[in-house]
């Protein structure tokens, strides 16, 4: 008999990070700063008994074989279940791949969630943010989105890995902001990722940007910090300066680079939010920006 299970992870959207490695991936993992979106991944399961266990994953309709995230994810649960089975995950992205996004760890979070949601394991959810947070680290996709996934809202992360060494704290976010992202193209994460002299620049970059937003837990000193960070990892290019300074000059409240993506995001109160879409469309088709809320609650099984 089939079964079946839905789940839905909001986008993260990084506007600093201090890497931080580990020889034990639940320990290794980053120190940031971000915020999630109304917008994400949502995930379909559909389980069958078979005579062994295979895994077929979709992103928007089509075959993803090179999903490793969301495949690491799921055979880790797989593998310790006595019967077999054959999983379909479907992932539908509202957010650009690679881009900066979070979607890979979207993606895995919510292959979990909705596995153990479809076959009845009733495992923690602390357990299911743990094994994708594991996959995003092992495949070199991400440092840290699945835990303010998990979260919900603007997250500082003080601590890095999974649960229980992880530490979250949350921002609080006026009700009237709002975020508009413009993506321009993606970047390869894991290349950076396995850049050293990247890393050592990023981790000294972002220890100092931590620090100040332990010391200014307010929006405006989020921007500050991510500001600072992005400045001075050297990312920048020109297209990207110009939608800082279009994103500024219509009102955002402030405007950054997506870590790590060639995208920005701002923030931006809701009265402005039209007048920021229409700067950001002299210089990008609709389709590449994105309007929405910072989601205030987590990954959740629907």
């Amino acid at each position: 008999m089939m079964r079946k299970a839905t789940a839905f992870v909001p986008a993260h959207v990084s506007g600093f990070f201090q890497p931080c490695y580990s020889k034990t991936p639940e320990r290794m993992g980053s120190r940031n700063g971000g915020f999630c979106m109304d917008v994400g991944v949502l995930t379909e399961i559909e389980v069958v008994p078979a005579s062994r266990t295979k895994v077929r994953v979709y992103i928007d309709g089509k075959p993803a074989p090179h999903a490793n995230t969301t495949f690491t994810a799921l055979n880790h649960l797989l593998v310790e279940i006595d019967s077999s089975f054959e999983v379909e995950a479907r992932h539908f992205s509202q957010v650009p791949i690679g881009a900066g996004y979070g979607a890979s760890g979207a993606g895995a979070f919510g292959s979990v969630l909705a596995l153990s949601k479809a076959l009845d394991l009733r495992l923690p959810r602390r357990r299911l943010a743990k094994v994708a947070h594991v996959a995003e680290v092992s495949c070199g996709t991400g440092l840290g989105d699945v835990g303010a996934q998990a979260v919900g809202g603007m997250v500082i992360a003080t601590q890095p890995g999974a649960y229980p060494h992880g530490r979250w704290r949350r921002i609080r976010v006026p009700k009237n902001v709002r975020v508009v992202c413009a993506t321009l193209s993606s970047l390869p994460t894991d290349r950076f990722l396995l850049d050293s002299n990247f890393m050592r620049r990023a981790n000294k970059l972002g220890s100092l940007a931590l620090e100040h937003v332990v010391k200014n837990q307010t929006i405006e000193g989020f921007i500050h910090a991510s500001r600072k960070f992005a400045e001075g990892l050297g990312l920048l290019d020109d297209e990207l300066e110009e939608l800082i300074h279009a994103g500024e000059k219509a009102g955002a409240i402030g405007v950054s680079q997506i870590m790590l993506g060639r995208a920005v995001f701002a923030l931006v109160s809701d009265e402005k939010k039209d007048r920021l879409e229409d700067a950001f469309e002299k210089f990008l088709p609709p389709e590449q920006i994105i309007v929405s809320g910072v989601a205030h609650d987590g990954a959740a099984v629907l």
